[in-house]
């Protein structure tokens, strides 16, 4: 995918690759419905009604430092939604890291029991569902393939809606890294966007394994978390063994069948678990370009299921769609409002081919 460098026409030096998308270029009308469309790509986003209207305001200011992405957005309040269609439909795995520099974020019953505290920082697995409200707002987002950074974290699976307070000294480290490189992005030369990655996922990794969180579990509940997180690891390196089951884990884990079963309780049981896992890599082997020769009868048993039918039956029923449709109606850009001549849309590509 090209990632449209800039070339500073007095030295011959790539800049960093940046793009804007400002719907203040569209015409009043059609600004909200230009902006809906437009950030449909990675999440349904709604604005509140009173702020629909003619002066309704949003922006995009994105970013490419090598395989991450970090984007400047600021809008009106809004309510943001990752469901399981959208997840089908986009095929990302990735972790989002977000701060917020103006306004905040809420979510959990009635998208109000959790608040973002201030200078905080949260972690998303856009892999998972979510729902939150946001006020009137100016954030950073800092989108990291799942690739680079999972294999430095000591609970991969353990991130989502992860909040880390501001008054550790390693998250206004993070927040400050974030916020210099957006600062600086224009500065910079390609190549030092492209060697500032590793770092920057260095510096995620080093945050998100050392804060404690608020609330810590004691020390019997974090025996039980080690193991779950053994056990959980254990089952993602043999999703494709066809005898992968409760009676199979236990006995190469090392766990009696009772405790396997407490562990997973939260996860509605480990069948349920190893469902949801295979079904999740079977979507990304569908939305994989690299993987359209493979037909989805193979994938299908790489899930565990003997017959199309079966795994169609199953994978609608997780992410509302077929899978021959994820491959047959890939995800337009754009598709509902048309080409702007006038809007710069291509954070949306960059979303969708982040890669290491």
């Amino acid at each position: 995918m090209q990632r449209h460098p800039v070339t500073d026409g007095g030295t011959g030096v790539q800049r960093v690759p940046n793009t804007v998308f400002d719907v203040d270029m569209v015409a009043r009308p059609e600004r909200y419905d230009v902006w809906r469309d437009s950030i449909s790509c990675i999440f349904q986003a709604d604005a509140d009604k009173e702020a629909r209207g003619q002066d309704f305001h949003a922006l995009v200011d994105a970013n490419m430092f090598g395989p991450l992405m970090l984007a400047r957005t600021e809008s009106h309040e809004h309510v943001w939604r990752r469901t399981s269609a959208i997840m089908a439909r986009d095929g990302m795995d990735h972790y989002m890291i977000q701060a917020y520099e103006r306004g905040q974020l809420q979510w959990g019953g009635g998208l109000g029991d959790q608040t973002l505290p201030e200078r905080g920082l949260l972690i998303v697995d856009l892999a998972q569902p979510l729902e939150s409200r946001s006020s009137e707002f100016r954030n950073l987002s800092l989108i990291i393939p799942r690739e680079m950074l999972d294999g430095a974290l000591q609970s991969p699976n353990d991130q989502h809606m992860r909040v880390l307070s501001g008054e550790e000294p390693i998250v206004t480290l993070l927040r400050d890294h974030m916020v210099s490189l957006k600062n600086l992005a224009d500065q910079m030369s390609l190549q030092q966007a492209v060697e500032i990655a590793p770092a920057t996922v260095g510096l995620a990794a080093a945050c998100l394994n050392t804060v404690v969180d608020e609330e810590a579990p004691s020390q019997a509940a974090g025996v039980a978390m080690a193991q779950l997180t053994v056990i959980r690891r254990f089952i993602e390196t043999h999703l494709a063994e066809p005898a992968l089951s409760a009676d199979w884990i236990a006995g190469r884990v090392g766990v009696s069948r009772s405790k396997l079963y407490r562990l997973f309780d939260p996860f509605g049981g480990v069948v349920a678990y190893i469902r949801d896992r295979r079904l999740r890599r079977a979507l990304l082997a569908l939305s994989d370009s690299r993987e359209r020769h493979r037909p989805i009868y193979d994938i299908a048993l790489d899930a565990g299921y003997s017959s199309d039918a079966a795994f169609s039956r199953a994978f609608r029923s997780r992410y509302g769609v077929a899978p021959r449709d994820i491959r047959r109606t890939p995800y337009v850009y754009g598709d509902a409002i048309g080409d702007l001549d006038n809007v710069d849309r291509r954070y949306e590509r960059w979303l969708h081919h982040l890669s290491v």
